[in-house]
């Protein structure tokens, strides 16, 4: 899919609602599960999936990050909430696993590491690719599931951080500490997906 085809896409389906994101996501009411499946339904473009071993794999990153940059934004406001938010993933990309790299919560094989630090572009759906993201998208789980289990031990209360909100730590934190970092290759992948 070419990023004119995305684009294109993208806009009609604007179109159709008057040029409102709003218009159409409120057809998903207020679950992140929703709007998501929504996105993907009506705008290929965002079927982020891959097969893996005879299974279909589905990432949704980009649909993922639209529907948490609306919560954001919706949040911000003060205009409503959108239920669901512990569905959404953390949105798998390249930048993120350097980050969990970094800081030990994932660790590559000497193997993938030599692939990686000699820049071989593996292809969208390569099996390195999506172990890559799928092991990420694992991390930040049981990130997700220690910072919740530490809250309720230390106040004695459940916390409600999800996927989205590790995520949107994480990246900033790699952007931040790239020259820390610049020992740890990221994965190349030419792609709409990222």
């Amino acid at each position: 899919v070419s990023h004119q085809r995305a684009l294109t896409e993208g806009g009609r389906v604007l179109l159709e609602h008057g040029g409102s994101f709003r218009s159409f996501i409120s057809q998903a009411g207020n679950d992140a599960q929703k709007m998501v499946e929504l996105i993907v339904e009506k705008i290929p473009s965002y079927r982020d999936e891959a097969t893996y071993e005879g299974r279909r794999i589905s990432f949704y990153k980009r649909a993922q990050i639209l529907v948490a940059d609306f919560w954001g934004v919706m949040e911000a406001r003060g205009e409503g909430s959108i239920t669901n938010m512990d569905w959404l993933t953390m949105f798998a990309d390249y930048r993120v696993p350097q980050a969990l790299v970094y800081l030990g919560v994932l660790r590559y094989s000497d193997t993938l590491m030599q692939v990686l630090k000699n820049g071989e572009l593996l292809l969208s759906g390569d099996r390195r690719e999506v172990e890559i993201r799928g092991c990420s998208i694992w991390s930040v789980e049981l990130i997700k599931e220690r910072l919740q289990k530490l809250v309720q031990e230390r106040d004695g209360q459940t916390c409600d951080i999800n996927a989205t909100v590790i995520d949107f730590y994480l990246w900033p934190f790699a952007k931040e500490h790239h020259k820390e970092m610049a020992h740890i290759p990221i994965h190349h992948t030419r792609c709409i997906y990222y």
